[in-house]
């Protein structure tokens, strides 16, 4: 029977880069949207050329990244920056069907030329725009926060 040496002294608390790093992980629901969405945008770009419909599947594999990126840290990922970001980019892909529409009917040449699909571009690029800043401020949001609760007790 061996005995152990360091068995009556105290056990050394948990390290704090280890704390750090359970604590850093980017929540499961996230990396999963980055996966899916990270799949979509190649599969959609090289597809696109063939069928022009799938085009919309990189679209949509932007957003999912986009919101998977504006995690917040907790039990519950989904921020309001997270909602943000996923209302920008539903529109976005919205819009951008919208438009793939209107171009198509006037190629067909079953609709005359109107001034539908500026507007419809114009509105796609802002709520890609919203889209990017729910994402940035997210991310802004997490990094201040994560600083915040870095930062020693004084």
């Amino acid at each position: 029977m061996t005995s152990d040496p360091d068995a009556g002294l105290p056990q050394a608390p948990a390290t704090t880069a280890a704390k750090t790093a359970d604590v850093a992980k980017m929540p499961l629901g996230a990396r999963r949207l980055v996966l899916i969405g990270g799949l979509c945008v190649p599969v959609g770009l090289v597809a696109g050329p063939y069928l022009f419909g799938l085009q919309l599947l990189a679209v949509a594999g932007v957003v999912a990244v986009a919101v998977a990126l504006s995690y917040r840290r907790g039990p519950a990922w989904f921020s309001r920056w997270s909602w943000l970001a996923a209302a920008g980019g539903a529109l976005w892909v919205l819009a951008t069907v919208a438009y793939w529409m209107s171009i198509v009917a006037a190629v067909d040449g079953s609709s005359a030329p109107s001034d539908l699909p500026t507007v419809l571009f114009n509105l796609g690029l802002a709520a890609l725009a919203v889209m990017a800043c729910g994402t940035i401020t997210g991310w802004i949001s997490r990094v201040l926060s994560d600083r915040r609760a870095a930062a020693p007790v004084r």
